[in-house]
């Protein structure tokens, strides 16, 4: 069991370093920048293959009703809305889309279809006329209500026809083709290539109204505005018009009807009415001069004479509203917003005139009962007088039936489509992939707990020795050779030897200086590189080094113990016969498997084939015998270990060296597992040297940043140069 160190970054911080963050994207601007243009390509497919869709454009308007006194009533006594507001939803009723439906066969879909995404692209590049199939019958069975049908053009004349059940049927143009005694298609006139295939489609008459209500807009233009706008958005552009215009004319039609028969309940309402009134206001002029024969002349006070005329006109509106109530109890129901009004502007006259009544009621008698019997005459007078009026405009309205809606702008057809906008739609894609994927790196970096610098390392009481910077010239070789796949994830360029002016290679180099003094005091000149997890680059530390330690003239030998996935031959370019598995199982001798590199001063010993007990082989007497020999016969033992908490083979390396040197990966490596390496090898009395920053990329504000400033092999080269053209100053 072994102690657990937290990482070094303090406990609970939340805070996000938004430099650190931005920086992060800078150094991924790559990625970003291939991730909007993925996105902006993605987006021009999209609209390449969608379909274009039109938009065509009808204006109505509702017209105020000639009934002055009731539209007076309106505007005093109701705050309702303007009846635009109410005529929208006629216009997406039932009533109306379904006469559209009926009048131009909406309940059937014939739609031309290609080969998905592609297939539409090259259609809609290719600037040719849309296939055409003109249907002329088309009935289908119950069973087969809002299902698909195919239909594949053989040629002019004739078709194929596979039904939602799977079977096929062959069909002539101008020929009913009977699939059954419920399902006929006849087709007119096909205007298509050969092999095209249509999507024929019959839908309920229900499911046809929401498929037309679905693209269709109705919107009123205010409160007070009494403005409809109508508007159709469909894929062919004379579709658009043709169901629009029919649209508004069936409105328009149903409102003619609609005041047609409003006319016609209140035309029976006022004959009743009329008669009743005739002998009412006869009986009440008999009686009021009778009254006055009876008790003389008298003459009604000023404040009486206004009472009287606004009893009667009161009376005469509720008549008046009672033959509007008698047409529109024909249409609707009392709940209905329109006769809802009249009810309400009834009850508020009735209250009016119940007050009246009341001031009456103070009166003396006898003024009460002129007044009661004048009320009668003039209330009956006037109320005959417009019914006579109402008569004849109803009459009117009835012989004219214009209704109270008009067009005022039929739709035409539309020249350019609305949808789809490709450059919005590429540009939003773009934005998108790129904002997505910023995200995406964001959050990782912010999830990311390795280590990013030497102080989290120091921290951990152990020494930085070296800070190796991440070498884009290898990335790139590495990269290119993965496109053709002779690499097999493993890198076999040796930066030290083919690219010296690499700033990782000046790294290295360091590095090299620093082991050279720091080995004096050491109890031999073996050296172990390990890592704590794999893919910290202990072998790339360790094949470079050793490289650079050969060309400053050391004799270097170059030890492979990664008995299980070693591949520091591949990486030099060299083919043993032989390797250390070899030798430590007595196979061969230390001679026999030790090899000259292409490198002077340098050799090698491989790990040899793969054997199943490597950890066993290295606690043998033979590997210490080996590296006894050879700290004798080389200025530099370098022994490549696999790492530490995968395997125990490092630990019993260790005990062999000399100098032990940890390498940790900047940004994978964590603090946590460079502390429990770290304590593992002490628990096994191995002395750890120091940590090997690998990897190290150029960060905000970082210390490490002059090597990326002066360390480039362009700057190097233009400093040699200016040096040796200047002459020495005094």
């Amino acid at each position: 069991m072994y102690k657990q160190y937290p990482s070094s970054a303090p406990a609970g911080n939340d805070e996000i370093d938004f430099g650190q963050q931005m920086q992060s994207l800078w150094q991924n601007k790559n990625k970003i920048a291939a991730a909007i243009l993925a996105g902006g390509l993605a987006g021009a497919v999209i609209g390449l293959a969608s379909t274009p869709l039109y938009r065509a454009d009808a204006m109505l308007e509702i017209e105020t009703k000639q009934n002055q006194i009731l539209t007076e009533i309106n505007n005093m006594l109701s705050n309702e809305p303007a009846p635009s507001e109410a005529e929208v939803e006629l216009v997406q009723s039932r009533l109306v889309l379904g006469k559209t439906v009926e009048d131009l066969q909406l309940d059937q879909e014939v739609k031309a279809t290609y080969f998905p995404i592609f297939g539409n692209i090259v259609h809609n590049l290719s600037g040719s006329d849309d296939p055409m199939l003109k249907i002329g019958a088309f009935t289908v069975s119950e069973d087969w209500i809002n299902k698909p049908f195919k239909l594949t053009v053989k040629d002019s004349k004739t078709y194929l026809l596979t039904l939602p059940d799977g079977t096929t049927k062959e069909g002539r143009v101008g020929a009913p083709l009977k699939v059954n005694n419920e399902t006929v298609l006849k087709v007119d006139r096909i205007l298509a290539e050969a092999e095209q295939d249509f999507e024929l489609t019959k839908f309920s008459k229900l499911s046809a109204i929401e498929n037309l209500k679905n693209k269709l807009s109705v919107i009123s233009k205010g409160k007070t505005s009494p403005i409809i706008n109508l508007s159709y958005t469909d894929t062919v552009p004379k579709k658009t018009s043709t169901i629009l215009n029919s649209i508004a004319d069936n409105y328009v039609a149903q409102n003619r009807e609609r005041d047609i028969q409003v006319a016609s309940s209140g035309l029976a309402f006022i004959s009743e009415e009329l008669p009743r009134l005739r002998e009412t206001l006869q009986e009440a002029e008999n009686k009021l001069n009778a009254y006055r024969e009876r008790s003389g002349s008298l003459d009604i006070p000023l404040e009486s004479k206004g009472a009287l005329e606004s009893l009667t006109n009161i009376e005469t509106q509720i008549t008046l509203l009672k033959t509007e109530e008698a047409g529109l109890a024909e249409l609707y129901t009392p709940e209905h917003p329109s006769y809802k009004a009249v009810l309400d502007k009834l009850a508020v006259l009735e209250r009016a005139k119940n007050k009246i009544n009341q001031q009456i009621a103070g009166l003396p008698n006898t003024q009460q009962e002129v007044i009661r019997l004048t009320r009668d005459v003039e209330t009956n007078q006037a109320t005959y007088v417009q019914l006579l009026a109402k008569q004849q405009e109803l009459n009117i309205m009835k012989a004219s039936a214009q209704g109270n809606v008009r067009i005022v702008d039929y739709a035409y057809v539309p020249e350019n489509p609305v949808a789809p906008r490709k450059a919005v739609i590429t540009l939003l894609s773009a934005l998108a992939a790129g904002s997505l994927t910023a995200l995406w790196l964001m959050i990782r970096s912010r999830m990311k707990n390795g280590i990013t610098s030497s102080e989290e390392i120091e921290n951990l009481n152990l020494e930085v020795v070296a800070l190796v910077p991440h070498s884009k010239t290898q990335q790139k070789r590495d990269l290119i050779k993965r496109k053709f796949k002779s690499l097999k994830g493993r890198s076999n360029y040796l930066l030290a030897n083919e690219d010296s002016t690499d700033i990782a290679v000046e790294a290295i180099r360091a590095l090299r200086t620093n082991i050279y003094f720091s080995m004096l005091d050491a109890r031999n000149n073996i050296l172990m590189i390990t890592g704590a997890t794999p893919e910290a680059g202990k072998s790339f530390i360790s094949a470079n080094l050793a490289t650079v330690m050969a060309q400053s003239g050391k004799r270097v030998l170059l030890i492979d113990t990664d008995m299980r996935k070693g591949y520091l031959d591949q990486l030099l370019n060299v083919t043993p016969e032989f390797g250390l598995s070899d030798i430590l199982s007595g196979e061969v001798s230390p001679a026999q498997a030790v090899i000259q590199t292409n490198i002077p001063n340098l050799h090698l010993i491989s790990t040899g084939s793969y054997p199943k007990n490597p950890s066993e082989l290295l606690m043998d007497n033979r590997f210490k015998e080996l590296l006894s020999n050879a700290q004798k016969r080389y200025d530099y033992v370098i022994i490549d270990t696999p790492p530490v908490l995968a395997v125990t083979d490092a630990v019993v390396v260790g005990q062999h060296a000399g100098t032990v040197l940890l390498v940790s990966r900047y940004g994978n490596t964590t603090a946590t597992e460079l502390a429990i390496s770290a304590e593992r090898l002490r628990q096994n009395k191995i002395t750890i040297k120091g940590v090997i920053l690998n990897g190290m990329k150029r960060e905000a504000n970082s210390t490490f940043d002059y090597y990326y400033s002066y360390i480039t092999p362009t700057e190097g080269k233009k400093t040699a140069k200016k040096t040796t053209s200047e002459k020495p100053k005094a």
